[in-house]
């Protein structure tokens, strides 16, 4: 026999809150952690009183949806991730359905060249480009002095129409200037050897998982709060001098990371 207390029902437009506060989420309009608008533009959105918007905040945080606090800092907050992230499993990948692209990590990326040679279909929107003084870790990745000139180029790379990353690189104003000159859809590494002489010989990579903002959204058609492959690239040329700095985001549905490493001998496997 349940002991659980009945609940009373919710009025239409109470429904029409839960419903659509639920919708909000599941759009990725409010990410895992996020805040939702408040009372009053709630109200507005959804047409409805203040007392229904109340209920039904009420109820999604029993359900355990939604959690409120109080305070300057309060305010209701989401508590599950958005349901729309896309989910892979084993079975369809091995079947060949939703390709993804295979990536090395801390290998010079020719991305061209790296979809042509696994049959994707290639494109590349070039979103800004400009030149300013770099950020800090700019300068420090790239050898620079504090608030020295360097270009930014941001692009995104779409793999069969389907946007795989985004990138926004950096390099020296100074060491190649008239770069953004140049077509900038292609390979840059190319462009860096066949114009300036210079070729990545090693490749330092930072790789963790981020999650997607609103600006990035937009750029990878995905949802607020997806989990998206975040790298962070310092390329050194062939005497050593560090060349090019990048921070790009990989879209993880549609990315793996593919890592061959020697084994050790085996009486070395018990040293740390």
């Amino acid at each position: 026999m349940s002991t659980e207390p009945v609940r009373a029902p919710l009025g239409p437009a109470a429904t029409r809150v839960a419903e659509g506060v639920l919708a909000m989420i599941g759009r990725g309009e409010v990410s895992m952690g996020g805040r939702l608008p408040p009372e009053r533009r709630l109200a507005m959105v959804f047409g409805a009183s203040r007392e229904a918007v109340r209920s039904a905040l009420a109820r999604l945080e029993a359900d355990g949806e939604v959690r409120r606090l109080r305070g300057k800092a309060g305010g209701t907050f989401a508590l599950h991730p958005n349901p729309n992230w896309p989910v892979y499993s084993w079975s369809r990948l091995a079947h060949g359905h939703d390709r993804v692209v295979a990536r090395q990590p801390g290998v010079d990326v020719n991305v061209p060249a790296l979809l042509q040679h696994q049959r994707f279909e290639v494109a590349t929107r070039v979103v800004s480009t400009g030149i300013g003084c770099g950020d800090p870790e700019v300068c420090a990745a790239l050898g620079l002095p504090d608030g020295s000139a360097t270009v930014a180029i941001e692009r995104v790379r779409l793999a069969d129409g389907v946007p795989l990353s985004w990138e926004r690189l950096f390099v020296s104003a100074r060491r190649f200037p008239g770069i953004l000159d140049h077509d900038l859809t292609g390979s840059l590494s190319q462009l860096f050897h066949h114009v300036y002489g210079v070729t990545a010989a090693t490749v330092s990579e930072r790789i963790r998982v981020r999650l997607a903002e609103r600006h990035h959204a937009d750029h990878l058609d995905v949802s607020v709060g997806q989990p998206l492959l975040a790298i962070t690239r310092t390329s050194y040329d062939q005497h050593k001098a560090p060349m090019e700095f990048s921070r790009d985001l990989f879209r993880a549905d549609r990315t793996e990371l593919h890592v061959t490493s020697p084994s050790r001998h085996p009486r070395e496997r018990g040293t740390p």
